[in-house]
């Protein structure tokens, strides 16, 4: 089998709480995040930062090669670009770009604390505008700061300090330029009027003249290389050029394809006649002036590319940033790519599997299967079940041996004996034609799996869809090599989940109902009184068989007669949106929601806060993992795993 391996040890650092637990949270990983934007400091290219999707900014004092968070303000925002004062490089500026919210910060002390940018003449915050869009800086006159916005816009002539207002007539400005030569040639392109949709000012910005004939509207960015030509990067996938200073501009051959977006046009500060466009088909380069484009690429992986930033020094060493997979270097001017990802921990994660058995913890992020070992080493889990894809198989640890692990994905099952070291797929018997020829024609189907608590070798498998009834659920007394149909009472619909904790009593989870057996799947029938709306995740209490949680958006609910009645807990958790909840073996249960995670000792009568301490308390999901010691693991939304030890 093969992994993309990341030797990448877990972070060391343990952030201390004071919550009344005592809880202390150690970041875990993975080694890769959503990265949208990266920066070096000019002055000393060793200091780089990275801007990661609702993860916060990171920094590198180390040319990338490790990375910190210095801060958790940004955590959790819409962020979308980060640039580094040209005059004062210990000054950051990163523009949000949230929806009803944008807003424009900065901090003074390389990413430690940040501000809101405000116009302190009028009284009111630059971020109650629509800005979020990038500035642009004076490269000749470092301290002139152009902020665009709709209607409205701002700019700075001591480098932020102090702002003023001003209108690019009859256009809103979602990108502006200056010459890199001329600080008083400033461009503004947007949304104009019925003709022009760019502006021209040759006197720093005193006055404008509407222009740009063949430029259309929706511009989200400006480049200008030395020369003086002007590159325009539209909403879609087009690229325009003028060397005219925006009088007339031609259409770029599209290095994206189809609907492929490109995200940012950069230029090589080595040759104006070098680009390079971060587009959702990977990493472009054009030595031409957007005449013709490459791949360059190799080693980035399969994720598209968001920006890519260069050593002033020598620009053919390079980092990209990589929206799932995090950064990657390259020394040879992109020819080829080696990840740099250590210490970052900002993937966005949907799912987490463990066993209070073993130490071995599966992570599903945005982007694919990870696995951490015992040790902490992490891999990205693609062979067999995917090859250069992102893979999303199911997985279900067997319950008494944590080292043997099942992985299903539509008609396949794969056994591993090792925690997921290798696989083996399991070689289902195929139907005969006679059977065929009687009308037997279904096979079992994998989209929901379960052990049956008294006998390891009987497995029960959830099917997507059919429309035959009895054939939802599949059987096997045989550890998985025959299957027989075995949902006789069940609807002809997916199955969500399949779910287990005492012999031959089975919970299928199908659309919005809830069905359990008590005879093995020799029959089933439907539980009234399920809780309604959108259902996260049904767990079994282990300790406690007969008692049930459901995870909801609009709480957590709870059963104590095996299904048949459900009650809305309260106590502090009643109105949290709940993505996911665990319940350790000694019967404590642990919900995870916007606001962290909380803790019940009493069957969810009364909850503990522990999210104090963790950077982002958007958790996302919460699994058990270790025996000795039991640990705790939350998944968040843009900051990777975090654990912690249980007493």
């Amino acid at each position: 089998m093969e992994y993309l391996r990341y030797l990448v040890a877990s972070v060391a650092i343990a952030l201390v709480t004071s919550a009344p637990c005592a809880a202390a949270w150690r970041s875990e990983g993975p080694p890769l995040g959503t990265v949208y934007d990266l920066a070096v400091d000019s002055s000393d290219p060793a200091k780089m930062y990275a801007l990661v999707w609702n993860g916060g900014l990171w920094r590198s004092d180390d040319g990338g090669a490790t990375w910190t968070l210095p801060s958790t303000e940004l955590v959790g925002r819409s962020m979308e670009w980060i640039e580094i004062d040209r005059a004062k490089p210990s000054t950051l500026w990163a523009g949000e770009k949230n929806p009803g919210q944008p807003a424009l910060w900065r901090s003074l002390d390389r990413g430690a604390t940040w501000k809101l940018v405000r116009d302190k003449a009028a009284g009111v915050g630059i971020n109650m505008q629509p800005v979020g869009y990038r500035i642009a800086f004076a490269p000749s006159r470092p301290n002139d700061i152009w902020v665009p916005s709709t209607n409205l816009h701002y700019r700075s002539r001591d480098g932020g300090k102090s702002w003023s207002d001003f209108r690019v007539p009859d256009q809103d400005a979602y990108a502006m330029a200056v010459d890199p030569k001329n600080p008083d040639l400033v461009y503004s392109a947007g949304h104009g009027g019925e003709s022009f949709h760019f502006s021209r000012s040759e006197d720093n910005g005193k006055t404008w003249k509407a222009t740009g004939a063949g430029l259309g509207p929706g511009i989200q960015s400006l480049v200008v290389d030395a020369t003086g030509a002007i590159y325009a990067l539209d909403r879609g996938h087009g690229i325009w050029k003028s060397s005219d200073r925006g009088e007339s501009w031609s259409e770029v051959p599209s290095p994206a394809d189809g609907t492929d977006d490109i995200w940012r046009l950069q230029i090589d500060p080595s040759n104006p006649r070098a680009l390079w466009a971060a587009t959702e088909d990977g990493l472009k380069k054009s030595g031409d002036g957007g005449a013709t484009w490459t791949e360059s690429d190799e080693g980035v992986g399969r994720f598209l590319v968001r920006a890519v930033a260069f050593d002033p020094r020598d620009a053919r060493t390079m980092w990209a940033a990589v929206s799932g997979t995090g950064i990657f270097r390259s020394a040879d001017a992109g020819a080829t790519w080696k990840a740099s990802n250590g210490g970052l921990s900002g993937a966005w994660i949907e799912g987490l599997e463990g066993s209070p058995r073993g130490g071995t913890l599966w992570v599903r992020a945005s982007v694919g299967l990870y696995r951490r070992d015992a040790a902490g080493a992490w891999n990205e889990v693609q062979s067999p079940f995917a090859d250069g894809k992102k893979a999303d198989p199911g997985l279900f640890v067997d319950r008494r041996s944590p080292g043997v692990v099942w992985a299903f994905d539509g008609a396949k099952l794969w056994r591993s004996a090792d925690e997921g070291k290798s696989w083996a797929e399991m070689k289902l018997k195929e139907l005969k034609m006679r059977d065929i020829m009687k009308g037997k024609t279904a096979q079992a189907q994998f989209r929901s799996f379960t052990q049956d608590p008294g006998d390891p070798k009987v497995l029960y498998a959830g099917a997507w869809s059919s429309n035959e009834p009895g054939l939802a659920v599949s059987k096997s007394v045989d550890a998985g090599v025959n299957w027989k149909p075995a949902g006789q009472g069940l609807p002809g619909e997916a199955v969500d989940e399949l779910l287990s904790e005492a012999p031959g009593v089975v919970y299928a989870r199908v659309d919005d109902g809830l069905y359990r057996t008590d005879d093995g799947a020799a029959s089933w029938k439907q539980l009234p009184g399920f809780p309604s709306g959108e259902l996260r995740r049904l767990v079994i209490d282990p300790s406690t068989p007969a008692r049930l949680y459901a995870a909801t958006k609009e709480g957590l609910f709870r059963s104590t007669d095996s299904g048949a009645t459900w009650t809305r807990l309260a106590g502090g958790i009643e109105k949290e949106d709940v993505e996911d909840v665990a319940v350790a073996p000694d019967g404590r249960l642990f919900a995870g929601h916007f606001h962290g995670v909380s803790e019940s000792r009493d069957g969810g009568a009364s909850w503990t806060p522990l999210g104090a301490g963790l950077p982002n308390t958007d958790v996302r999901a919460v699994a058990l993992f270790g025996s000795s010691p039991l640990r705790l693991a939350v998944g968040t939304a843009g900051n990777g795993v975090f654990s912690t030890e249980l007493p």
